[in-house]
């Protein structure tokens, strides 16, 4: 998607928030600020401590010989969440850019590129079971309906994953793609594929190494879902912790289902507001929920961008392989 259609899905998506704060209760909206005070430099804690498992998944998938220091990976994590979460980047130019810098810091590029397709996979992967679970609480909290998304939820499961195995573990897909290229004559698009299925070779061999970056990038989104939960104890109005799960997993679904639109602006929020009476809570409570998440993005991002361009002014020679 080209710079000109997703300026215009953020400012799209910053109409809708506007329209919603020109229309919610005022007093209601933003009495809940004054509340949180110092407490949201533990929500900034609660999001930097998930920044840090997300890349503890991420290192772990790196083989031994080849993983950078993990704070140079850390950096570049959260460099790549500040992009998404900040910019006109469609919510995948973060890990963009985070695999070229990473490319620049291995001896063999081509698995930096291909430990974020793994990543990235797998962290998606962790989102639909998140996904399922909020549609699940859904279901038990009084909304049947609940149960039709929560069974294409569950169905899309298998599917994800077989498809996933296939691309980036047996890589078979790759192949067929890289063959189909050269019998096409696009030779330059084959030689690129062929390098990122060796990389992924040498990367996706250890299924102990997927389960537990599985496992740690689930443990993230649990932590999203606790981070949501402070918010709103913080804000005085504490609630259960399935609740809490219900809130982050469907917001952040109905986010990343509106990729289009940078940060998911709007779809967020009107996510929240619609969620807000399954879980008694005010609807201006709900907006406001959304606009402390949004300044603990821009808290968080814009020194991300910060570092960013420092990386970027810092271009460090690729170190040789470990013996």
């Amino acid at each position: 998607m080209n710079l000109g259609l997703r300026l215009l899905g953020l400012t799209l998506g910053v109409a809708i928030v506007v329209w919603l704060v020109a229309h919610a209760d005022a007093a209601a909206l933003f009495g809940v600020f004054p509340r949180i005070g110092w407490g949201f430099a533990a929500i900034l804690a609660a999001r930097g401590a998930t920044i840090v498992v997300d890349c503890a998944a991420w290192y772990w998938i790196l083989p031994r010989a080849e993983r950078p220091a993990f704070t140079t990976m850390l950096t570049l994590r959260w460099i790549g969440e500040s992009i998404n979460t900040t910019l006109p980047a469609a919510q995948i130019g973060g890990d963009v850019v985070r695999a070229r810098l990473l490319q620049q810091r291995v001896a063999a590029p081509a698995r930096g590129a291909a430990s974020v397709a793994v990543d990235f996979s797998l962290s998606l992967f962790a989102q639909i079971l998140f996904t399922l679970l909020g549609f699940v609480l859904l279901a038990r909290l009084g909304d049947r309906s609940g149960w039709w998304p929560a069974a294409v939820s569950a169905a899309l499961v298998p599917a994800f994953a077989l498809l996933s195995w296939e691309l980036l573990v047996r890589r078979r897909l790759l192949t067929a793609a890289a063959r189909g290229a050269v019998r096409l004559g696009q030779h330059r698009l084959a030689a690129p594929l062929e390098t990122l299925g060796a990389a992924l070779g040498l990367i996706a061999t250890s299924r102990r190494a997927l389960a537990l970056a599985l496992a740690l990038h689930l443990a993230s989104f649990v932590g999203h879902a606790g981070e949501l939960w402070l918010t709103l104890y913080l804000m005085g109005l504490p609630t259960g912790v399935a609740e809490a799960v219900l809130l982050e997993s469907l917001s952040l679904a109905a986010r990343s289902a509106a990729f289009p639109i940078p940060s998911g602006w709007g779809a967020q929020e009107a996510a929240l507001i619609a969620l807000a009476s399954l879980t008694g809570l005010p609807a201006e409570t709900a907006l406001a929920l959304g606009l402390v998440k949004r300044a603990r993005e821009f808290s968080i991002g814009l020194p991300g961008l910060a570092a960013w361009a420092i990386a970027e002014h810092r271009r460090p020679l690729r170190r040789p392989p470990r013996s």
